[in-house]
C-alpha cells in the first residue's frame, strides 16, 4: 500500500517545501497540500516543493468547479506538472461541507459538474486541441501546446453511489474519506459498476482513502487532538458513525453536531453534552490514534483495507507534521512495504 500525507490548509510555502523533503526521505508516495478559503494557496508551496524533490508526487486537494472553472483548474495543475517533471496530482470534488459553510455556496448537480471537470482537466492534459461542451461547463479552443510531461494524476473525491458510478471512473483514481475496511466492499461495488460501464477495471485504477493520523509519542496528546478534530470525520454523518454507536447515540451526535464544531473552533477536547463513552468509540472507529505501541495494530487495520481492495492511504497531518512524517517513515512504511 502506498502512503500519502495531507498537510493542513494554509501551510506556509516554505514549510510545504521543507515537509516535502522530509516526506521524500521517508518513503511517502504523494504529499497533498489542502486548499481552503482564506488560506494560503497550495500551489505556491507545491511549486517550491517541486524544486526541492525528485520522486515525490505533489498534489492539491480538494478542488471544486463550484470555486473555479475547470479550464483554469487545468492551467494550474498542468503548470505544476511541468515544473515537477510529471509528478503533479489533483483531487476534484463536488465541494465539501466546510467549504459550503465558509463561502455560502449551495452547489447543485454535483455529480455532473465533477464529471465534466474531470473530462476537461484530463482532456487539457492530452496536449491536443480541446473542444468540449457539457451540460454545465465548456472548454473551447483549449490547446496547451507547451506541455512536455506525462499527464498528471486526477482523482475524484467520492463516497456515495452516484459519484462512484457516474464520475470516479473517468479519473485515474478515487479518494474516499473515512471509509472503514468493513464498508469498503460495498463502496467498491459501486465503483466497479461504473468502471465496468466504461470497459475498465480496477487493475490499474488507484483507490485511496483519506484518514486522520493522530499518533504521537504522548498518547494523551494524540487522543485530545483526535477529539478536537472529530467533527470532520465523515462530518459525523450517520452512515459513518452507525457502525460504532447505537441508533439512539447516533441521534444524540446528530443533535449535538454544533458542540463537536465548537470543540474544533475552541481547540478543546471536551465536547459538551456528549458522553465520553460515545466520543471514545468515535475516535477509535473513525481515526488512527495512539502512540508507538499502537503502530502494529494500525498497520494491521490498514492491511485489512488493502485486502479489501484499497491501494493507497492518505494520512491527514495535524500538529507537528515533521515529527509525524518521520514516525510514519520509520514505523509504518516498513510494515506496509
Amino acid at each position: 500500500m502506498k502512503i500519502d500525507i495531507i498537510l493542513e490548509a494554509g501551510t506556509r510555502p516554505e514549510d510545504v517545501a521543507a515537509l516535502a523533503e522530509i516526506a521524500e526521505q521517508n518513503g511517502i508516495h504523494t504529499l497533498w497540500s489542502s486548499a481552503f478559503a482564506a488560506r494560503r494557496d497550495p500551489l505556491v508551496g507545491l511549486a517550491l516543493a517541486a524544486t526541492r524533490t525528485k520522486k515525490l508526487h505533489l498534489g492539491y486537494m480538494p478542488v471544486s468547479s463550484f470555486e473555479q472553472q475547470p479550464m483554469k483548474i487545468a492551467d494550474g495543475l498542468l503548470t505544476l506538472n511541468e515544473l515537477s517533471g510529471g509528478r503533479a496530482a489533483i483531487l476534484l470534488g463536488g465541494l465539501g461541507k466546510s467549504s459550503m459553510m465558509a463561502m455560502g455556496l449551495e452547489p447543485s448537480r454535483r455529480v455532473t459538474a465533477t464529471r465534466e471537470s474531470v473530462e476537461i482537466v484530463t482532456g487539457a492534459a492530452d496536449a491536443q486541441f480541446l473542444s468540449y461542451k457539457g451540460e454545465i461547463y465548456q472548454a473551447q479552443g483549449d490547446y496547451a501546446s507547451w506541455i512536455t510531461q506525462k499527464p498528471p494524476l486526477v482523482y475524484v473525491a467520492a463516497n456515495r453511489e452516484l459519484m462512484l458510478r457516474k464520475t470516479a471512473p473517468f479519473a485515474d483514481g478515487v479518494m474516499f474519506s473515512d471509509i472503514t475496511a468493513e464498508h469498503l466492499p460495498g463502496v467498491l461495488r459501486h465503483l466497479d459498476d461504473g468502471l465496468s460501464a466504461l470497459g475498465k477495471s480496477r487493475d490499474t485504477y488507484r483507490v485511496n482513502n483519506f484518514w486522520a493520523w493522530h499518533v504521537k509519542q504522548d498518547k494523551k496528546s494524540a487522543i485530545n487532538e483526535a477529539r478536537q478534530e472529530l467533527v470532520w470525520r465523515g462530518a459525523l454523518q450517520r452512515e459513518h458513525i452507525e457502525q460504532f454507536i447505537d441508533p439512539e447515540e447516533c441521534d444524540l451526535v446528530e443533535a449535538k453536531w454544533q458542540n463537536f464544531l465548537q470543540a474544533f473552533i475552541q481547540k478543546t477536547s471536551e465536547i459538551e453534552d456528549v458522553p465520553d463513552s460515545i466520543v471514545e468509540r468515535l475516535v477509535d472507529g473513525l481515526t488512527l490514534t495512539g502512540d508507538l505501541s499502537d503502530i502494529e495494530s494500525i498497520a494491521e487495520r490498514l492491511r485489512s483495507m488493502e485486502a479489501a481492495g484499497q491501494t493507497e492511504i492518505a494520512l491527514r497531518m495535524h500538529a507537528d507534521p515533521a515529527d509525524a512524517i518521520k514516525m510514519i517513515g520509520e514505523h509504518l512504511v516498513p510494515r506496509l512495504s
